[in-house]
């Protein structure tokens, strides 16, 4: 940057003034479509919503851990006294294996719902709005000549960064607004995200394994539902297991649509995106490449900070690792296309 550009002064210039004895007008609000008020239903129910999903999460994650640990691991396992670890290698396992993935859970959930994803204001000290905006500017320029503008915040848009309308601000590298957190899904946050899909998964899959005997044990006869052998109900147990199936085939889908997205360097909102630039380049005879593809290792190496922040083993440990950079400029591999939009095409991008 310029030594010139720090001394820079931005100021809000008017349109239009009208004349001292013409009145002030104002345009008329467009009308609002049914279509739009169904958004606006949703995203003032998403906001809403958020605190109470959060806390009938913890109720069923600590209702399927209770379960787990005071049913389904006494019937498989019995800590055998006079043998040593050896005698009990298969209990020490299982309860390493078990308390690592409710580790992973309960880490990256709170890590998920605590991490702000990132705005736009991030790492700026200003003493009102009209500083805000003009340190976001001298930030931009550097690396953008004319830096796009949210029509909703009024702030300049970095790369990969979408308003959400629920959190009524920009989001950078925004994927999606996720009530289940209570909280979008950006920059600063995706990794926890997407390692509580992953290890929610693999505990769901797990769980309904270790259940098939407590489950089978329940429905055989009423003489073992007469000596049932846990202080846990029958009734609570079964729930815990069809809501295990239920959770897995759900978050397992959503896993891997995430993961998918993370291989290919993409947010949701991008792919849809890159869908449709790749019609139209299809229509043109061109070929679409996305900009911060760098293959799969290096998207992964990428989304993990492995290399720069940590070893490569840091990715299978619930810890907070922040990612690459700030969220407002990324790398690219140079193999991207850029679309240029010509008379008879509209930019109609999220």
């Amino acid at each position: 940057m310029a030594s010139s550009a720090s001394t820079a002064v931005f100021a809000a210039v008017p349109t239009s003034d009208p004349a001292d004895n013409q009145p002030i007008t104002t345009r008329p609000r467009r009308k609002l479509t049914f279509t739009d008020k169904i958004e606006i239903l949703i995203d003032r129910t998403s906001s809403k919503l958020g605190p109470i999903l959060i806390t009938i999460a913890f109720l069923l994650l600590s209702l399927t851990i209770s379960c787990y640990f005071t049913v389904y691991i006494p019937f498989h396992y019995q800590w055998n006294e006079g043998e040593g670890f050896q005698g009990n290698m298969g209990y020490i396992l299982t309860m390493v294996w078990s308390l690592y993935l409710v580790w992973g859970i309960i880490a990256n959930y709170y890590y998920a719902v605590t991490t702000p994803p990132g705005s736009v204001l991030d790492g700026l000290e200003a003493e009102n709005e009209a500083t805000h905006f003009q340190d976001v500017l001298m930030e931009m320029e550097s690396f953008t000549e004319f830096p796009p503008t949210c029509k909703r915040c009024h702030l300049p848009k970095p790369e990969r960064t979408h308003h959400c309308s629920v959190c009524k601000k920009c989001i950078l590298r925004y994927d999606h607004h996720c009530p289940w957190i209570h909280n979008c899904v950006g920059h600063f946050n995706h990794r926890y995200f997407l390692m509580f899909l992953t290890y929610l998964t693999t505990a769901c899959i797990y769980f309904v394994y270790m259940g098939i005997g407590p489950f089978m044990l329940m429905a055989e006869s009423e003489e073992h539902l007469a000596t049932w052998p846990y202080r846990m109900p029958q009734a609570l147990v079964a729930f815990s297991e069809v809501l295990a199936c239920a959770i897995g085939l759900a978050v397992g889908g959503m896993g891997c649509w995430h993961w998918y997205l993370t291989l290919t360097a993409q947010t949701t909102l991008e792919q849809y995106n890159n869908n449709y630039i790749k019609g139209i380049c299809k229509k043109k005879g061109d070929r679409f490449s996305n900009m911060y593809d760098f293959g799969i290792i290096g998207n992964l190496l990428d989304f993990f900070n492995i290399g720069r922040r940590g070893p490569w083993y840091t990715a299978f440990l619930p810890l907070r690792i922040p990612p690459i950079g700030n969220g407002k400029r990324f790398e690219k591999s140079g193999r991207g296309y850029v679309l240029d939009f010509g008379p008879d095409d509209e930019d109609d991008l999220v």
